[in-house]
């Protein structure tokens, strides 16, 4: 590593609406660690797209086997989205782009760079020297969300890995329910509440907490992704 031990956790709850309909959990997620840093990515099917939870964990497998292979420090990390666009039809296949519509938010850990990414809604909370949010700007007519692959790209923020101290990703089930003025609070006492606990522990009490969310008639699924640095010095 590089001076820094990352780690982290994910949880997904399916939403009320999907259990009663039948339908499968149209979030997707993933915390991997490898030798040069950590991932943390969290997908959000399109609702209105019939294989949209296909669509959603091809898509994060597709980032991760990116990942893997892509050299930030001399390529042009344009050509990172193409490259994931490429993977992921091949990982959604037989099915469509359409048919399979998401979202993606991501954080990658690597060279001692932060990378960001997002398409689509949610949110991410980069929380550490100056503190950020980073969201959807939605078009307020019609507040439709673009999916990865559209003509929307992706929207990069690049830190350096010593102004960041933890990285929060969530689906729009969880960021919609709160304002936006009390986001940053609510994520790092969320950060707080949990980091310090057995995984076995943080999971069970995550998934019980999205399981009853505190908010009267939601319906969506929720997903959350933190990443946490702990100094390796």
């Amino acid at each position: 590593m590089n001076g820094n031990i990352w780690s982290g956790w994910g949880v997904s709850q399916i939403g009320p609406l999907h259990i009663k309909n039948n339908i499968p959990n149209q979030d997707a997620y993933v915390v991997k660690q490898f030798s040069w840093g950590i991932i943390g990515i969290v997908c959000d099917g399109l609702g209105s797209k019939s294989y949209s939870h296909i669509g959603s964990n091809a898509l994060v497998k597709s980032v991760v086997q990116a990942s893997k292979i892509f050299d930030f420090d001399a390529k042009d990390r344009v050509l990172f989205e193409p490259l994931v666009r490429d993977l992921w039809k091949m990982n959604i296949n037989p099915y469509t782009a359409d048919e399979t519509a998401t979202t993606l938010l991501f954080g990658i850990v690597k060279n001692k760079k932060i990378y960001i990414g997002r398409v689509g809604d949610g949110a991410i909370a980069v929380l550490g020297t100056n503190s950020r949010l980073i969201e959807e700007d939605k078009d307020s007519f019609t507040n439709y969300t673009t999916p990865f692959g559209r003509e929307t790209l992706i929207e990069w923020k690049i830190y350096a890995e010593e102004e960041v101290d933890n990285i929060v990703l969530c689906s729009d089930g969880i960021s919609e329910d709160i304002k936006k003025e009390r986001m940053l609070d609510f994520f790092k006492n969320y950060v707080s509440n949990y980091k310090k606990l057995s995984p076995l522990k943080r999971n069970k009490e995550i998934k019980k907490w999205l399981e009853n969310w505190p908010v009267r008639g939601h319906t969506d699924d929720k997903t959350i992704v933190t990443l946490i640095k702990e100094s390796n010095e």
